[in-house]
């Protein structure tokens, strides 16, 4: 009969053996399970986050507080919610300095606001205002926020006047005529800039009255309206056919006319010439006898 030390010998010979034919492993624990249901470490001290996941989360006690929607959601901080410097830093967010804008009788205005932003930023060049309680307010982001509030819209053609004071180019021909006409003074009229050009014109302008032929011979008044060549204040008589048609003995600006809502107006203008509005000249049967009231301009 076998001794027991002999049977235990045997025994462990062949567990050895099994072990070692090159088709059974050994067992090793599941390092990913447990990764991946631990949440992030991250340190509550000041400074830059420390973390052994991909989620970033905030680096104080304090910020953790105030962004805990950001920090378990993997959205970035809402930096914008912050007014003021000492709490935006405290937020991991920074204090930046944004154009904003106004628009009025003197054209478009700028100024500086202060305005909590996300360090990290992305996207181009972004405008958006805001009514608050009647003042409009329009600022410049030189990135895509995406954490401002429902209150703030992205300028578009249906936005305030002052979207297009921006340098976002917003193409809004339907907007230049009260966009230009608002302004009352030739200065701010000629330095009136829709997406980082000048856009508008000083002209005289004529209310003849119904389309009857007759001038009316009401006041001109001088008025601000969207034109092209705005930088040409001289006139070649030879690009003036008008003239040829002897209705203004000698005169030498060109004159323009458009029916506004039932009533034709006549403008006059040596270089500038205003937006949507039809020359007068000599081989145009369909013009109104108005254009003839321009002489008087």
């Amino acid at each position: 009969m076998p001794s027991p030390y002999r049977l235990l010998t045997c025994g462990l010979l062949l567990v050895l053996a099994c072990g070692d034919d090159g088709n059974a492993t050994t067992a090793k624990p599941d390092t990913d399970s447990t990764s991946t249901s631990t949440p992030p470490v991250t340190t509550t001290t000041t400074g830059e986050p420390t973390s052994t996941g991909a989620t970033e989360t905030p680096t104080s006690t304090e910020a953790a507080t105030s962004t805990t929607e950001g920090s378990t959601t993997g959205e970035p901080a809402q930096c914008a919610i912050y007014t003021n410097e000492l709490e935006c830093a405290q937020n991991d967010c920074k204090w930046a300095q944004i154009l904003s804008y106004t628009h009025g009788t003197q054209g478009c205005l700028g100024g500086i606001r202060d305005f909590c932003v996300a360090k990290q930023t992305s996207g181009g060049l972004t405008s958006v205002w805001r009514d608050d309680d009647g003042d409009i307010e329009v600022l410049q982001f030189t990135h895509s926020p995406t954490d401002l509030g429902p209150e703030w819209s992205v300028c578009d053609c249906d936005g305030p006047l002052a979207c297009l004071c921006t340098a976002q180019t917003l193409d809004c021909p339907e907007r230049m005529d009260e966009f230009c006409g608002t302004i009352v003074s030739e200065n701010s009229c000629s330095n009136a800039a829709a997406g980082g050009n000048f856009v508008c014109g000083w002209f005289t302008v004529s209310r003849e009255g119904p389309l009857d032929g007759m001038c009316d011979d009401p006041p001109w008044q001088s008025r601000c309206l969207p034109g092209t060549d705005l930088s040409k204040k001289t006139c070649d008589p030879i690009e003036l056919p008008y003239v040829d048609q002897g209705y203004c003995q000698g005169w030498t600006d060109p004159v323009f006319w458009r029916d506004n809502d039932g009533i034709i107006e006549v403008t006059t203008s040596c270089g500038p010439k205003p937006t949507g509005w039809n020359p007068c000249v000599a081989d145009d049967p369909t013009q109104p006898d108005e254009c003839k009231c321009g002489c008087k301009i």
